[in-house]
């Protein structure tokens, strides 16, 4: 997978832009059948453009759920506290936080492409968090997967529960406090 990650405002909007003509490609038909030409016709960029920064359409999408990663770790504090992850006010503004990216989200889910939410997940925390913190991979795992699927399903039943209940019930799965004398 080649991707280059500069980060100035053109690149990232650029960059956005063919992943917002992505979800628009993937509302309308199968990944499978979305060309680069409807993508960067949908952008309004040149082919070369895509190729500056992307191989193929999956890196394309890969990488605007790391601009979505990037900003999450600015905004949610965890570039300056990795320990910021698991409690529960970080567990809401999580949900909150992606939830401006809902229609990422699900209109991946929804076309078979939940692999990419899982590994950029899993990539994160072991990138991340894991260097930093006393607990096991399988930990991380574990919250990773049960945060992001928690999400997913507060999105597709139409967020019934308030953010702030749903973190609620996540964090006292996985309230450290509580049973640290159980630990390996």
């Amino acid at each position: 997978m080649k991707i280059k990650t500069e980060l100035n405002s053109r690149t990232v909007s650029t960059r956005m832009a063919i992943g917002d003509a992505i979800l628009d490609e993937l509302e309308e038909k199968e990944f499978s059948r979305i060309k680069v030409t409807d993508v960067i016709k949908r952008a309004k960029v040149s082919r070369m453009s895509f190729y500056r920064y992307y191989e193929n359409l999956y890196d394309a999408l890969c990488d605007y759920l790391n601009n979505i990663v990037n900003g999450y770790m600015i905004e949610g504090g965890e570039k300056d506290d990795p320990d910021v992850f698991m409690r529960l006010e970080h567990i809401e503004f999580s949900l909150n936080y992606f939830d401006r990216y809902s229609r990422y989200f699900l209109t991946l889910n929804n076309n078979g492409l939940y692999a990419i939410l899982m590994d950029a997940v899993n990539e994160y925390m072991v990138n991340n968090i894991l260097p930093q913190k006393k607990l096991h991979m399988y930990e991380l795992y574990a919250y990773a997967g049960g945060l992001l699927n928690s999400f997913m399903k507060w999105e597709e039943d139409g967020k019934k529960e308030t953010a702030h209940n749903v973190a609620s019930m996540i964090f006292r799965l996985f309230d450290h406090e509580r049973d640290q004398d159980d630990r390996p």
